[in-house]
């Protein structure tokens, strides 16, 4: 739940949209996550909230994990960033390449757009120049307002610390660009998408969408609802 909480507050402060994707890549195999289908599973209600779409392949297992909320929750937030969690294993001998940096989410609802995923070092580099911005303005207001320098030092030291909470989770569980062998046969963490553009505006109350990334020779696709159509409602322990 740490996670969440940092990832709320990260991306209340990014602004601006990253790189757009239209078009697929032409002669790329596609994996497609469908429900009830061979080495496809969704494992929804777990004790951290987020629901699980897994697929197999052979060797290579791919679960994307969204928070059912999260339609809600990223419109709280400034830039209306959407993040989901993603996990890929490899058990085969032969390196596989799992391509962040390419991935892409489908606003099925919104003529199709594609928004590219934010390279995590570079959303970093831009909370910490948004940083570097704000200390610059606030040392400005300091000398008109020399009254209130306490009072804003302690806001100061405070945003500190959650910048400092932020780059260590973007270093830590931002996913990135990756090949997956015998020695590392595992990784996962966090992707970060923009969700304003030419034809992306307003919501609706249950948005669809398809998150794609280059997973070794094939194009793995998940698509999924916002919130979902179909969820277990969880009774609370007295």
């Amino acid at each position: 739940m740490k996670a969440r909480s940092v990832i709320c507050a990260l991306v209340a402060l990014t602004l601006g949209s990253t790189s757009i994707a239209k078009k697929k890549t032409p002669g790329v195999p596609t994996l497609r996550w469908e429900q009830g289908a061979a080495g496809c599973s969704l494992e929804q209600g777990r004790a951290d909230g987020l629901d699980r779409y897994t697929l197999a392949q052979g060797a290579v297992t791919v679960t994307l994990a969204v928070d059912p909320r999260e339609l809600t929750q990223s419109q709280r937030r400034a830039g209306h960033v959407v993040s989901v969690f993603l996990a890929v294993q490899n058990k085969s001998t032969s390196p596989l390449a799992v391509q962040q940096s390419k991935a892409s989410l489908e606003f099925v609802n919104h003529s199709q757009w594609r928004f590219g995923s934010w390279d995590p070092d570079n959303l970093a580099n831009h909370i910490q120049n948004q940083t570097d911005d704000l200390m610059h303005q606030t040392d400005k207001d300091l000398e008109k307002r020399p009254g209130k320098v306490e009072q804003n030092e302690d806001r100061l030291r405070e945003h500190q610390k959650l910048v400092s909470e932020m780059l260590d989770f973007l270093s830590t569980q931002g996913l990135k660009d990756a090949v997956l062998d015998p020695t590392t046969p595992q990784v996962s963490g966090w992707v970060f998408f923009p969700s304003r553009g030419k034809w992306v505006g307003d919501w609706k109350k249950r948005e669809e969408f398809v998150f794609r990334i280059p997973i070794g020779e094939w194009m793995v696709e998940f698509p999924f609802q916002l919130p979902p159509s179909s969820h277990p409602q969880l009774k609370e322990r007295p």
